[in-house]
């Protein structure tokens, strides 16, 4: 079974959300309703039973209700306010007067009753009726006669317009309901289908961009919310991947190049001497030729499987604590014999201790590149000098040399794979240009920076920082 659409799920969860939402404000509103509705008839008995007490007089000791028959406005209130009226004896609990409306319902306390709503006036004054015609809110109140005697005085009101009032409420919420969850499936439906709209959009343009159009990007509102930002973060994957798929088409050229030029070589040498050679002499002068083109393709396969593993995260980098100085001496006497078969002076000036954390193995590849670019791009009777120092928190390597140097237009790519655009540092040398990207690549893996400075027949420097090793570290190698 297909899963549901994201659409399905929003206009679900409207839905949801929405009759959840009028639900409970439906509630909400007819608990609030019932309250003030039940607030206000307590309130309106209150306001009654005070406004009575101001007609009361005793005749004969009992209480009377004294007013102006012929004021409208008295007749009224004392009519509407007694409708439900009785009064009595609050020592015998005997029945002194009730109203009309109250002799009809056919209601009377018994006398434990009435002592038991005497003791409560003055802590609970509203109790209720409930009988077979109407349901009654009662208020009671205690007075006291001249001669000393008590009466309980009760007045009541019906509570049957609350009742009615919540049953409406109760029948439309009912209604409302329903047709307010049909209302949110509308809504949710046509806000999910406005929200994806975008979302559709940029899923379109996506398809639309396969690995020949990597250029394309996706389309940006302008408007800052999480759409742009998801299309801004897709743009920058795409701008990543178009890299990455340059420099793979970029590598493939390349190293197609470099492949071809040694094989043809070696082709060439093996057609020549099958249709010239006769002798073992030159039989064996081609081989030998034949084997140092060998030595370069091997050398070649090697630097672009180390530089691939390496980018790959397929090599391991030790974290040890190691003496740059001593590391950039060692190698530089093992370079020495090497710059001196070329007339080439090979110099050191190293500080003290130098430590860094780091790869000994990979940082003694760094040296050794470095050195041996140095010696081959430097011509007879040159100089080479090795440095390191520390310097605002970072160890510093330096190479030096009084070669050829590199033109302004090369310098800035002397780093990438297989760049060789120097025709002056690369004619007739050997490399593949991968010892550099594999120097980056270690330096950077030592969370250090590498540069360079050159001028054209000025010589080059080329710069390493590393970080210094913090006390802690562990031990030297």
């Amino acid at each position: 079974m297909k899963p549901p659409k994201i659409s399905t799920k929003l206009t679900l969860f409207y839905t949801v959300v929405f009759t959840l939402f009028l639900a409970g404000v439906s509630a909400l509103f007819y608990n609030l309703l019932e309250y003030q509705l039940d607030k206000a008839l307590r309130d309106d008995l209150e306001e009654r039973a005070a406004a009575l007490r101001g007609y009361l007089n005793f005749d004969e000791g009992e209480p009377q209700l004294e007013y102006d028959v012929s004021d409208p406005e008295e007749a009224n209130f004392i009519t509407t306010a007694t409708r439900y009226y009785q009064v009595y004896d609050a020592t015998t609990a005997a029945m002194i007067r009730r109203s009309p409306a109250m002799e009809a319902l056919g209601f009377q306390y018994t006398s434990e009753e009435v002592k038991e709503l005497v003791g409560l006036v003055g802590r609970s004054d509203i109790s209720s009726i409930q009988t077979e015609q109407v349901s009654l809110l009662i208020h009671s109140d205690l007075v006291r006669a001249p001669d000393g005697r008590s009466y309980l005085i009760q007045i009541g009101a019906s509570i049957r317009p609350r009742d009615t009032a919540l049953t409406q409420l109760f029948h439309i919420s009912l209604w409302l309901v329903p047709a307010g969850a049909l209302l949110g499936i509308l809504l949710g439906w046509w806000m999910a289908k406005r929200v994806l709209r975008p979302v559709k959009a940029l899923g379109e343009v996506a398809q639309e961009i396969g690995i020949s159009q990597l250029h394309r990007r996706l389309p940006v509102r302008g408007s800052g919310d999480e759409l742009d930002q998801l299309a801004l973060t897709f743009n920058e994957v795409l701008a990543r991947l178009e890299t990455a798929v340059g420099q793979m088409q970029e590598f493939t050229a390349n190293i197609s190049h470099e492949l071809r030029t040694p094989l043809t070589a070696l082709r060439g040498e093996a057609a020549v001497a099958l249709a010239n050679a006769r002798s073992e002499s030159d039989y064996r002068r081609v081989l030998e030729s034949q084997l140092e083109e060998f030595e370069k393709l091997s050398r070649m396969v090697n630097q672009m499987l180390t530089l691939a593993r390496a980018e790959a995260g397929q090599i391991p980098i030790a974290h040890e604590t190691v003496d740059l100085s001593a590391l950039a001496r060692s190698l530089a006497e093992q370079m020495e014999a090497v710059a001196w078969s070329k007339g080439i002076t090979l110099t050191a000036e190293l500080d003290g201790k130098v430590m860094v954390v780091g790869d000994s193995g990979w940082l003694e590849h760094v040296i050794l590149n470095l050195l041996d670019n140095a010696i081959k791009f430097t011509q007879e009777s040159g100089r080479v000098k090795v440095s390191v120092s520390s310097r605002e928190g970072d160890a510093i390597l330096e190479i030096h040399d009084s070669g050829i140097g590199i033109s302004p237009d090369v310098l800035p790519h002397v780093f990438e794979r297989f760049y060789r655009g120097d025709p002056s540092r690369s004619k007739e040398l050997e490399g593949a240009g991968l010892g550099l990207s594999l120097v980056e690549w270690i330096v950077k893996q030592h969370h250090g920076r590498v540069n360079v400075e050159s001028q054209t027949g000025h010589g080059s420097i080329f710069r390493v920082a590393l970080p210094l090793a913090h006390p802690g570290s562990p031990e030297p190698v």
